[in-house]
């Protein structure tokens, strides 16, 4: 199991104890006893151990509010400030008292500082929860209420995955539910609130999404380039939803016309920020040319040319080099094979030192965007080729083919550090608007609990991509 997990096994020795966190603390707390000796003490701290060892034992825990001698003995130890103090009040007298005496007084005295080391116990632990639960909220769902369940995913226990949705039939407890999975071997289980989220219907609350209609979803994560470079977007092909009133569809594509530059299949080019490429001292690394059959060989030849009219690349001269492969469309037209052009980077993203600009979940993202009644999505145009390379960067974009060698003016696919990059523009373009946007990359949604307010959020983030430089796509 801990295979699985990718956890490394560590063994606890004496001089070890890494995975013994008491054993840990302690050391830290002896360590800084030892720095409070005097500077010559220092040195001899190895004799002085049990003099130490003898002091902490002396004082009383928090938690308990005794000290472990006295948790063990049954009365305070009389340390050697406890003697000199005794000395100076009163000579010192032996004890005399019967053994069965003591033994009784013993017992009374421990089960007494034994009730009592529950008690503050109790009211330390009682005043962590409250620190533990200060933001903490309390979570109720009613019967009938729909929602996700957080389940082990087989045959590994320890993944899980949100399931759902799922319905509540009961509420068992506080923080307990009877649930309805719907499954054959166990339809109801109750389940802790933890393990539950709410789930909302999403149904007839989308406004507007750019895409065209009867498109087909491509689930390919590499991106088609040149699907519709000849023409120019118009904003009618921007599909609104059918849920929405005559007026509200009117005052969107109103609101679209504001910004038809904005719609456009060429991408744009932003002055906000430049991609560079961090290699160190490294040397220029040089791939061969992959080899290629002759129909493959005027696709690459084509698309080149498209570039090179777009002035996303340029002729180079540059000691890099990638190899350039060609991935097949999951969705082709009329039955015809068709192929993307892509750049196989990875020799150079071996070298390249990384940028950890972090990349949002998609999950939470959906999280935020789950009590909203109204949605709006935008796709950048090509949203890599909008953003310029550094000159420093731009030679070790280059890529060659049988016609030649080629260097990038802009972002392209399949670099390391990219998504970092592209993530950090959205996210500056997009300040100031988190309460109603998100970013996912070139994926914007913006998202309103009304339809006024949807309109002047859509206004704001239009304008604020208009500013960029960006373009959307509108198909």
């Amino acid at each position: 199991m801990w295979k699985e997990c990718g956890v490394t096994y560590k063994f606890t020795t004496p001089y070890h104890p890494q995975t013994n966190g008491l054993v840990e603390r302690f050391n830290k707390t002896l360590k800084g006893m030892i720095l409070g000796l005097p500077e010559k003490l220092r040195r001899r701290w190895d004799i002085l151990l049990p003099c130490l060892l003898f002091a902490y034992s002396e004082v009383p825990q928090k938690g308990v509010g005794f000290s472990p001698f006295e948790l063990l003995f049954g009365h305070p130890v009389r340390g050697p400030l406890t003697l000199v103090k005794e000395g100076w009040e009163q000579p010192l007298k032996a004890p005399k008292q019967d053994i069965v005496d003591y033994v009784l007084g013993l017992r009374s005295r421990m089960a007494e500082y034994m009730k009592k080391a529950s008690k503050n116990l109790q009211a330390s632990q009682e005043l962590q929860k409250q620190w533990h639960n200060q933001k903490a909220v309390l979570v109720q769902y009613q019967p009938g209420q729909k929602v996700w369940v957080l389940e082990p995913v087989a045959p590994r226990a320890l993944q899980d995955k949100w399931s759902g949705p799922h319905t509540i039939v009961e509420k068992k407890g506080e923080v307990t539910y009877l649930v309805d999975l719907g499954t054959a071997r166990s339809p109801l289980r109750v389940l802790h609130v933890i393990r539950l989220k709410p789930y909302y219907d999403r149904a007839d609350l989308t406004l507007l999404m750019a895409t065209n209609e009867g498109q087909e979803e491509d689930s390919d994560p590499v991106p088609d380039l040149f699907s519709s470079t000849e023409q120019d977007a118009l904003v009618k092909g921007v599909v609104l939803a059918d849920c929405l009133t005559s007026e509200q569809k009117d005052n969107c594509i109103n609101l679209l016309d504001q910004f038809s530059e904005l719609f456009s299949t060429v991408p744009g080019t932003t002055s906000w920020c430049e991609h560079t490429i961090d290699t160190g001292d490294s040397l220029p690394v040089k791939s061969k040319i992959y080899m290629q059959p002759d129909h493959v060989r005027d696709c690459i030849k084509q698309d080149v040319q498209k570039m090179l009219e777009l002035g996303v690349v340029e002729h180079s001269e540059s000691p890099w080099a990638s190899p350039v492969v060609l991935v097949p469309k999951p969705h082709s037209k009329d039955g015809k094979k068709e192929m993307r052009f892509c750049v196989d980077y990875r020799g150079l993203n071996l070298v390249t030192k990384t940028d950890a600009h972090p990349i949002p979940r998609a999950d939470e993202l959906i999280d935020t965007l789950a009590s909203a009644k109204y949605l709006s999505t935008f796709d950048l145009t090509a949203g890599y080729w909008q953003i310029k390379l550094s000159e420093d960067a731009k030679p070790k974009t280059a890529f060659s083919t049988i016609e030649g060698h080629y260097q990038f003016t802009v972002m392209p696919f399949g670099l390391k550090n990219a998504p970092a990059t592209f993530q950090r523009l959205v996210n500056t373009v997009l300040q100031g608007l988190e309460a109603f946007s998100a970013a996912y990359l070139d994926d914007i949604a913006v998202f309103s609990s009304s339809g006024d307010d949807h309109l002047v959020h859509l206004w704001k983030v239009l304008e604020a991509l208009q500013k960029a430089g960006l373009t959307i796509k509108a198909s």
